[in-house]
């Protein structure tokens, strides 16, 4: 899930291409997506299951450098840390001692992280309606898949002062995550040793074969 979740926040992370009838919402969604190159944030993620019932609660750091890299640092309740280069996303259980290698196509499947790249425009792929704001400054969006394919239902976006500040997914199997961000900082430079990942000596490392 863990991984799941942070592919989709990774590869919606893409430009929009403006429509002539997009309402005001919609287009602040695509101006951030737009503008966004990079973003480093704090996060906490909690985990409910199809009745309502907390699971999990994680906490952790992230960080993104469009196109196609990531490092999100997982480190409460248990450390793991997830990085992609842009050609391959590593799994690091710290615990376990244990690495998981995928190339990047892999690890995103036919899984909701469907937006692989810069050109893909969310609304082809995504119905996309805005929902009630408590406050003007806030802008709240939820896109359904257009795939019958896809592994979740929906996916409600949480914008203030444009920046992202949650977003919440409900899957196939009823269970709902809902993910915050604190300590944004939007389009900062972040350093390249952030998405290069060298697997400890001595830990067991699983990849996956090749077709």
């Amino acid at each position: 899930m863990r991984l799941f979740i942070w592919l989709f926040l990774l590869n919606w992370l893409v430009p929009l291409s403006a429509t002539e009838t997009i309402p005001d919402s919609h287009q602040i969604l695509n101006n951030f997506l737009k503008d966004t190159k990079t973003l480093h944030a704090n996060f906490s993620q909690e985990l409910f299951d199809e009745k309502g019932q907390l699971l999990e609660t994680s906490e952790g750091e992230m960080f993104v450098q469009r196109p196609g890299k990531f490092r999100w640092d997982y480190q409460t309740p248990y450390k793991q840390l997830i990085v992609a280069d842009g050609t391959t996303v590593w799994v690091h259980d710290i615990d376990l001692e244990q690495v998981s290698k995928k190339a990047m196509n892999k690890a995103l499947g036919k899984t909701p992280a469907i937006l692989l790249s810069s050109h893909t425009n969310v609304e082809e792929e995504f119905f996309v309606n805005a929902l009630p704001a408590p406050a003007p400054d806030v802008v709240l969006l939820e896109l359904r898949p257009k795939d019958a394919q896809a592994q979740f239902e929906t996916i409600r976006i949480n914008l203030k002062n444009n920046e992202l500040v949650a977003f919440e997914l409900l899957d196939n199997l009823g269970q709902k995550t809902k993910m915050s961000f604190s300590q944004t900082e939007h389009n900062t430079k972040l350093a390249s040793h952030l998405f290069i990942f060298v697997p400890p000596a001595g830990v067991d490392i699983i990849e996956e074969e090749k077709e």
